[in-house]
């Protein structure tokens, strides 16, 4: 094991173990305060600072992601094969990544409705998606603890088809969130905002798959070999011109339904309808392509 692949090991499970404390911690503190700022009782400074206070973990939890991804990416290198195990890890640290954002962003929405006198309904969400995060980190350990650290590697890097194949299911995973945040919009026209629900949305779900590509290209460049082998630009040639296929008919479809209201929620929505649906489906066709004879 290199010097950083053991730095990461490391970190990861430094991170998780903090970050574990952060979410008891973060609990305790939502389990007194719900109560009194659903009903507007005044809070004091100290509780205020409290509340803010839990979004520390979070920014931990963050940095326990970042490292537990590099970790068990640096681990398929040299894995002998991709086991469901690992891919299932992999995507449930990637969501939970993601609701790190949807973390602060629901915190936000109930300091803000509890000024405003409103009702705060973000509160079982929250609770709902850190379970999540902690179920993630705590499978996490447990892997680390039964699996990652005993399995018999290869000496020599494995072919990229482990990393490359990772990186297809992080797209699969990031093109079906964002086509069914997408779908959201459709149903909820009146609340949709471009800079926040569009734009930042966008970027958020698309760092996870520039992330799995970059890292997919730096050890292709570390490697010195090409970026693709004869079965892989089969796939892709494969998935490419059904891709097109069907993003072409999802984008017609969408211009038909909307005609008539093309200025409305359509022009909002209509980019990353495309984006997210290419993402889904060429990693789709990638995963299937690359397990089929």
């Amino acid at each position: 094991m290199t010097r950083f692949n053991k730095f990461v090991k490391n970190a990861s499970i430094v991170l998780a173990i903090i970050g574990l404390g952060f979410f008891v911690f973060d609990i305790v503190i939502f389990s007194r305060l719900q109560p009194r700022m659903v009903v507007f009782n005044v809070l004091t400074q100290a509780e205020e600072n409290l509340f803010f206070g839990t979004g520390a973990g979070l920014l931990v939890y963050l940095g326990f992601c970042i490292s537990a991804l590099l970790h068990i990416a640096n681990y398929l290198r040299k894995a002998p094969e991709v086991k469901f195990r690992y891919i299932a890890l992999v995507v449930g640290i990637i969501l939970s990544l993601l609701f790190v954002f949807s973390d602060f962003a629901l915190m936000n929405d109930i300091v803000k409705q509890y000024r405003l006198g409103l009702s705060q309904p973000e509160w079982l969400l929250v609770y709902v998606l850190m379970g999540f995060q902690v179920v993630t980190l705590c499978v996490y350990l447990i892997v680390q603890r039964v699996s990652l650290s005993k399995e018999v590697l290869l000496q020599q890097v494995a072919l990229d088809s482990n990393i490359y194949l990772a990186a297809q299911y992080i797209g699969l995973v990031c093109g079906f969130i964002g086509l069914s945040f997408s779908v959201l919009g459709f149903i909820f026209p009146g609340g949709w905002n471009l800079a926040v629900h569009t734009t930042i949305t966008m970027i958020i779900l698309l760092i996870p798959y520039a992330l799995a590509v970059g890292y997919w290209l730096i050890t292709k460049i570390q490697e010195k070999k090409l970026l693709y082998d004869e079965k892989q630009l089969q796939d892709i040639g494969k998935s490419s011109f059904l891709t097109l296929i069907v993003s072409a008919a999802i984008m017609i479809s969408l211009f038909i339904a909307n005609y008539n209201n093309l200025a409305g929620i359509t022009s909002m929505l209509w980019l990353p309808v495309l984006l997210f649906s290419i993402l889904f489906l060429f990693s789709l066709g990638n995963i299937y392509f690359s397990w089929k004879e």
